[in-house]
Order: structure tokens, then sequence, then C-alpha cells
């Protein structure tokens, strides 16, 4: 009779042993080791990558020789500049030209010296440029821009602001008005260091290019006109500035320090206008889906499918911000390549990093019936998308279609504007570490990192004649100032402008470098 096993077996001696048992127990702790093993492997690898994720080493020039600028005497020039209500529109004949002829005259006496010493031309809409000649014609020219218009206040909202909006008033540290960041204190603040230079007698040894637009706030003709002169002329620009970027004061979790976000590239806008047929009729008697309901359907998949990320542009921003980043936070950015379904997932609930991470969706305008009793015609909806570096209109427009998967909805460009993402400018280029080291002498302890600008500005229209373009102004903003730029209340703070001021000076002393 054959007996089956059980697993013990007995030894000459007649003691059991369990052979089995014991060669399950090894392999375990093989398994065991070699999962420790990969484990602390791994840990390893996390660790060393996260040590490494710091910001590049910026070469320090000497520590500058300042001059002494008043306070006083900056923060009244840009109060008088905001005095006139310079308000662009896309109907031309609606734009008040006087308000904009009363302000160049205004340039013209606070900075005399600029315009009887720097040659420059009125160009169509009223944007000025000036050709500031250089010492040597063999280095490229460099270009400051900015531009002139601001946006209205919103109707009915003038009693809500602390100050009039135009009244330039200098109160509580700040200076108050529209366009007191978004963009006269670029506009006077270029103006006055120029005035400054010339008034010392300084010669720039390279041509420098001002470019003072008049209708940045609705799509730019006069930076465009600025970009076709240079590309008539053969001008190639070593390096361009504009506004975009700032100082960023309590605006970032986690980072006490203040940060200057330097912009190297915007990203691309495009609206587009989503509708749908209906039968109309009255809506005691409604289809089972009006065009109305056709068009909400539509609406909800989309923002129910956000296009999808690129996580690189805020890794590189995370790891300029170097220790300033609790170490847990950094070792998750350091190894995106294993944590970017988490980061994304965490990122994307929070706004401001979201819109520096994806082509945003934003749903901005619905229209149906005129009446409630009445069945919709046609149903439209207007969604607005800032395009992130990498993708187009033409792609956005085929995602779009994908995601609604609906042959009853009709999709088109809306407004007659619409731009793809500007070029990416490098941050290892000689102007972006001469701005990053001019922002660190001037403003000690500010940290620098390159940030992607989400709004559009002038600078991506001189794409064709500009090697690197980037988006900064030196101000400090903080959440409040933030609210007040294109709202209520704009604000820029006195010592923050004077720090901006003294960077356009350094930056053009420095103007051989970049």
């Amino acid at each position: 009779m054959v007996r089956p096993f059980t697993g013990t077996r007995v030894d000459k001696d007649g003691r059991g042993r369990q052979p089995a048992t014991r060669n399950g127990r090894g392999t375990m702790k093989r398994i065991f080791g070699m999962l420790l093993g990969a484990v602390l492997l791994l840990t390893a690898v996390l660790v060393i990558r996260t040590l490494q994720f710091a910001p590049p080493q910026f070469e320090a020039s000497e520590t500058l020789a300042d001059v002494d600028w008043s306070e006083a005497e900056l923060a009244a020039g840009l109060a008088g500049a905001l005095r006139f209500p310079t308000i662009s529109n896309i109907d031309a004949d609606a734009v008040d030209q006087q308000a904009f002829e009363d302000f160049q005259a205004y340039l013209k006496q606070r900075f005399p010296r600029v315009f009887a010493q720097i040659p420059h031309q009125r160009l169509p809409g009223g944007t000025l440029l000036f050709r500031w000649s250089g010492n040597s014609e063999a280095l490229k020219p460099i270009m400051l821009i900015a531009h002139q218009d601001v946006v209205p206040v919103i109707p009915g909202t003038e009693d809500q602001w602390s100050y009039p909006p135009f009244a330039g008033t200098i109160a509580d540290g700040y200076i108050w008005g529209r366009g007191a960041i978004d963009d006269k204190a670029s506009v006077i603040g270029i103006l006055e260091a120029t005035e400054r230079l010339l008034e010392e007698g300084f010669v720039p040894p390279r041509t420098v290019y001002l470019g003072f637009g008049h209708d940045e706030e609705v799509g730019g003709k006069g930076a465009q006109a600025m970009a076709a002169l240079l590309a008539e002329r053969g001008e190639s620009l070593a390096f361009l500035l504009d506004e975009g970027g700032v100082i960023a004061k309590d605006m970032l979790p986690g980072v006490a320090e203040r940060v200057a976000l330097i912009g190297p590239a915007e990203k691309g806008y495009v609206s587009l206008k989503l509708s749908a047929d209906g039968g109309g009729g009255h809506s005691s008697m409604p289809p089972q889906q009006s065009a109305a309901g056709v068009v909400a359907a539509a609406v909800a998949r989309l923002e129910a499918n956000p296009l999808p990320a690129d996580m690189q542009y805020t890794v590189d921003f995370i790891r300029y911000l170097g220790d300033s980043v609790p170490f847990y936070q950094r070792l998750l950015f350091a190894n995106n390549w294993l944590f970017e379904p988490l980061l994304e997932k965490v990122l994307s609930s929070q706004a401001p990093i979201n819109a520096g991470m994806r082509t945003t969706t934003a749903v901005t305008m619905l229209q149906g019936s005129v009446r409630d009793n009445v069945l919709p015609i046609i149903a439209y909806a207007v969604v607005n998308f800032r395009i992130l570096p990498g993708d187009t209109i033409e792609g956005v427009q085929q995602k779009v279609a994908e995601i609604i998967d609906d042959p009853r909805i009709r999709i088109e460009t809306y407004g007659g504007f619409g731009n793809n993402p500007s070029a990416v400018a490098s941050p290892d280029s000689a102007g972006f570490n001469v701005l990053a080291d001019l922002v660190r002498q001037v403003s000690p302890g500010t940290l620098v990192a390159p940030r992607l600008v989400v709004a559009a500005t002038d600078a991506r229209h001189f794409e064709e004649v500009s090697e690197n373009s980037y988006r900064f102004i030196g101000v400090e903003v903080g959440p409040k100032e933030m609210k007040g730029i294109h709202g209520t209340d704009e604000r820029v703070s006195i010592a923050s402008y004077v720090e901006a001021v003294r960077i356009y000076y350094h930056l053009l002393r420095r103007s051989a470098e970049l």
C-alpha cells in the first residue's frame, strides 16, 4: 500500500525533518532580501536625484556701483503718468486719441534728454520707437518694450476704488491708479533709467531700441508694426525684455522668500465657439434635447476632460527654488518620472499652478434663447484656451472635436484673434543670467526662477527678429496687488517701483553682456 506523502520524512535516526518548509522559508528570505534591496536602491536613487535637483549656479558680477534715486521724485513721475486715461479699444475710432497725445506730451516734458538726444518715430496709432545708437555695430542690438495703453475701469465699480482710478494718487506707501503695474510702471521706469544715463553721458556699448506700443491690451498692432520695421531693416536682436513676470510675494505656498518670475515664454490664445441648431418653438412642447442642451453637454464634456498636462515647466520652476521648497516636495518633483500621476492630480486643483502645466479650458460665454419660454433656434458657448508651448491652435481644435464627439456641434474660432504659443527662450542664456544677477543684487534675498507667462504680451510679435525674449518687470506683486491688475485698486508700492527702475538702469549699463 502506497501512503501519500505528507511533507515530513524520517531520517535514519527516526527524527522527522521538513525540507519543503525549510526550502520555502529560504525562498521567502531570498525574495524578501531582493525586495528590500530594490527598495533601498530605489530610495537611494530618489534621494540622489533630489540632492542633484538644485538651481544652476550663476556667476555674480562685481557689487553694483549704484546711484542715488529720489523715491519721491520717481513716485511723482509714475503718478503723473497715471492721470492720462490711455484706454485702448478694438474699435480704433472709439479711442480717446487726445489722452494719448497728452500722455506723450507729458513724456516729452518729463524726459527731455530722451526725446532730444535719441532719434525716434511715432508710428500709426501712437506707438513710439526709439533707436539709441551704441558704440559697436558688431554687437547685435537689444530692445526694451512696454505699452502705453491700459484697460478700462469696469463701469459701475469706480466708487469701489480707494482712490480715483485716474487720479495718480500717492498714499500709504503706494502709487495708485489704472496702469500702475500694467504697464506704465514699465514705460516710465525704462525712461527714468534712460534719462539718468543720458544725464551721466553714458553711451551704450550696443544699440538699444526702446518701444512703447499703444494697443497691447487689444492685440498689439503697434508692436507688430515695430517688429515689421525692424525686420525691414534687417535687425536681429540679441535680447528683448517686456512685461509679464514680476517679483512675487506671498504667492507661492510654502515659499517665504520673494521670487522673481522671469518669463522665457508665453502661452498662446484662442477662443472657440461651439454652436448647435434647434427648431425653436414654444417651451411647453420641448424636444428630448434642445440646442442649449446639446451645447451644455459639449461644455460639460470639455470641463470633465481637461487637455493633457506637461509637467516640465513646473518641474523646472521648482528646481530653481532650491532649498526654499521642503525636501519632500523637491523629492516628488525631482523624480517626476515616478510621481507624475500624483503630482498632476494634486496640482491640477490649484488654478495658478494648473495654468502653467497644461492648455487650459475656460468656458466664458453661454447664449441660448432670448426668453425663458422660447426654445432656442441657435445656442452657443465660447470657450477660451490658453495654449501651452508645444500645442497649437489647430491641435486644440482637433482635441476639442475629439472630446465633444458630437456632429451636431459646430466648432469655429471666435473673435478674430488668436496666436500660437511663443518660442521658449533659454534660461541658460547670457541675458537671463545678467537679469537674474541684477535682481539678486538690487533685491537681496530674492529668488529667481523661469516661469511661463500665462497671459499675452507684445513680446510674442518679435519672434522673427529676437533670439531670446523675456518677460519681467521688477515690481513686487502680492495677492492684493494681483487683484488690482485689470481689477479694482491697481497699485504698486513705491519701494518696489524704485527697485524696478534700478534694474532697468543697471541692465542698460551691462548691455554689453547680454
